[in-house]
């Protein structure tokens, strides 16, 4: 598929992908063998060792060899292919939890540079249940409850989601193209692909370091030949309690139940159940990723864990000036201003 821009030159748009595709390449999933899988304990063993705090960690802490070759196969997959990868059989099992970490934080140190994922200033996230719920309060986001996670966007270039452990039962992850989606509904409906690249009002959660209630930004925009996307409708529709909001008209709302319908749909949608050990890095800008709701175990040391990363790409991907003061984008965009 391609997007022919104003002056009639044809541009392959990155990380558009249908399902049928990923059937016939397969480069979006590594298997993990075992000279990979010493490589990856020796390197979190070297940093362990080291006694660093784990923030304070860099790549020279986590020495890889052989499995270097396949972080490139990340990188460029992540970068300029599909916009996605599963990394499958990390070593988990030889690391407490919070060794674990380690693991991850040194993976990603080959990858980008790790950002804040809320107001504290946090550069890691641990995901699992904390019992609460998105509805019942203003803060709470959706990683820290069981609740289903509707198709939505992270920060920064990508976002990194190791498995420690799986749920009882659900949980499954999914993933989507929004490109694909995207060049669907403006082929099918270009009435509200027009929608979707006006503006929409989202729900900071008190996540916004300049205290703004929300955001007001497109879900999709066209940019340096190039499509991307920030959505999370679940927060745009908990944005409708602020009186100074705008209602939804029923154009949007139609609008967000068509992304909804091609999310779901098999030709767009591609799920799988993340076992311990894998790891799943998208990125945010032509990725939408989603979580059924589970049930979990009564055990706080057996319920599902992620432990996830936000990364700005070594190498920066062109971003639309409009992201620039959103929560999501907005580290990545000091930092790019910075060098």
């Amino acid at each position: 598929m391609i997007w022919m821009d104003n002056k009639m030159n044809q541009h392959p748009l990155k990380g558009e992908w249908c399902v049928k595709d990923l059937e016939d390449n397969k480069d979006w999933l590594i298997e993990l063998d075992l000279e990979d899988k010493q490589d990856i304990i020796f390197a979190t063993k070297a940093s362990l060792y080291t006694k660093k705090n784990i923030f304070d960690l860099s790549s020279q802490d986590f020495p890889l060899n052989k499995f270097l070759t396949k972080i490139e196969k990340v990188k460029t997959q992540v970068e300029s292919g599909l916009g996605f990868i599963i990394l499958r059989g990390l070593p988990v099992e030889e690391f407490k939890d919070d060794e674990v970490k380690v693991m991850l934080w040194g993976l990603g140190q080959y990858i980008g540079y790790p950002e804040v994922q809320d107001k504290a200033g946090a550069l890691l996230h641990v995901v699992t249940d904390t019992g609460a719920s998105v509805n019942k309060t203003d803060n709470i986001r959706g990683f820290q409850t069981n609740e289903e996670l509707q198709f939505h966007t992270d920060g920064a270039d990508v976002f990194a989601l190791l498995c420690l452990r799986n749920a009882k039962s659900g949980g499954l992850s999914k993933l989507v193209s929004s490109v694909a989606v995207f060049n669907e509904i403006e082929k099918t409906r270009p009435d509200l692909s027009k929608i979707l690249q006006e503006d929409f009002y989202f729900d900071a959660r008190a996540q916004n370091p300049n205290e703004d209630k929300y955001q007001k930004v497109p879900i999709f925009v066209k940019h340096d030949n190039l499509i991307s996307a920030l959505h999370k409708r679940r927060y745009i529709e908990t944005a409708q309690r602020f009186s100074d909001v705008p209602k939804l008209t029923n154009k949007q709302i139609e609008a967000l139940n068509l992304v909804d319908t091609l999310c779901a749909n098999e030709n767009f949608c591609l799920s799988m159940q993340l076992n311990p050990g894998d790891l799943e890095i998208a990125s945010n800008a032509t990725t939408f990723h989603s979580r059924e709701n589970y049930e979990d175990y009564p055990d706080p040391n057996e319920r599902r864990c992620m432990l996830r990363l936000w990364l700005s790409l070594f190498k920066p991907r062109p971003l639309p000036e409009i992201y620039r003061n959103t929560r999501e984008w907005g580290p990545t965009f000091k930092r790019r201003d910075a060098h």
